[in-house]
């Protein structure tokens, strides 16, 4: 007898040893996506427009799972109003905005701005399943991606439904940064009041390092009694982390200088554009931070100009898998 439920039991721990091989060479497989999507390769203080970054956004939304049509829709900063920005398929796109007014119409839109995460609905124009979900940070709502899967498909599972959230909270963000360097371009009679209005710390740094203007939100996060300007940034930065911000910060500005002023042999790769995460030492104690610096001409002169805000603002892919 025991012979016979032997075989049996060795094929059901074969079966359940390979299922949870797969189990976790799919988690695995999640985390290295998922730490991919944070990251759109693309130079957003260069950029005059947002298509690029959200034809980025909509190819990393494909890479989780695969879409008939996908559009993003951003919010129009004059009237607030929603507008199609993006769209992969444009023979999609006077159905896709007919189905988005029955949804405006049927409060299923507004359900989904509320919700914060993957909405799932069918459509009837359409006859398929659309998916939305809304684009926002933790200052305001940045605008909705829609995507039109095909028919007969299968329902999403959880991962994939988490990773969709990572890259359309990374959109937004970046979406966000787009925003500021276009007002900060398009300039203005008064920057500093319009900078103090804005939820992310923004800053100005010279060649040396010194602070040259920073924003009310800015000066709150480098934990400073006293006005920041005049300071060098480096002095708010952790000593183990001066060295390497330092290099990121001289190759940015590098970008701006004659070849002849700049030693590659002993700095960072130039770059334009460079983002990382960094820790603030102040008087409130250490403070985990993201940097956003751009190398800009500011009255004939090359400065860098900064966006700072909390990590906890810049969602990490990584983060955002493992609570699931």
């Amino acid at each position: 007898m025991q012979n016979k439920t032997e075989p049996v039991g060795v094929e059901y721990l074969k079966d359940r040893v390979v299922r949870l091989e797969d189990q976790a060479r799919f988690t695995l497989d999640a985390l290295e996506l998922a730490a991919s999507l944070g990251d759109f390769q693309v130079s957003i203080s260069s950029l005059h427009e947002p298509t690029l970054l959200l034809h980025e956004a909509v190819s990393r939304a494909a890479t989780i799972t695969p879409f008939t049509a996908a559009a993003v829709y951003l919010v129009d900063e004059g009237t607030s109003d929603f507008y199609l920005a993006y769209s992969d398929q444009h023979d999609w796109n006077d159905r896709i905005e007919a189905a988005i007014n029955l949804f405006i119409d049927s409060g299923m839109f507004s359900f989904a701005l509320r919700e914060g995460r993957p909405v799932v609905v069918h459509a009837d124009d359409l006859q398929r399943r659309v998916l939305l979900h809304v684009l926002e940070t933790s200052s305001r709502v940045r605008g909705m991606f829609i995507g039109v899967f095909p028919e007969d498909t299968k329902n999403l599972t959880a991962i994939e439904m988490a990773l969709l959230s990572i890259v359309c909270k990374n959109c937004a963000s970046s979406v966000e940064v787009f925003e500021l360097y276009k007002c900060f371009r398009s300039g203005g009679e008064d920057v500093v009041a319009f900078s103090d209005s804005l939820p992310t710390g923004v800053l100005d740094i010279d060649e040396s390092g010194r602070i040259l203007f920073a924003n009310k939100i800015a000066g709150k996060l480098l934990g400073s009694v006293a006005a920041p300007q005049k300071k060098h940034f480096i002095d708010f930065l952790v000593p183990e982390e001066r060295d390497r911000v330092e290099s990121l910060l001289i190759s940015c500005f590098a970008l701006g200088v004659p070849v002849r002023e700049y030693q590659t042999e002993t700095l960072a790769r130039p770059q334009s554009t460079m983002r990382t995460q960094t820790v603030l030492e102040t008087v409130e104690g250490r403070k985990v931070v993201t940097l956003h610096v751009t190398s800009l001409k500011r009255n004939g002169a090359i400065v860098m100009r900064g966006v700072l805000a909390p990590a906890d603002e810049m969602v990490t892919g990584v983060a955002q898998t493992k609570a699931i």
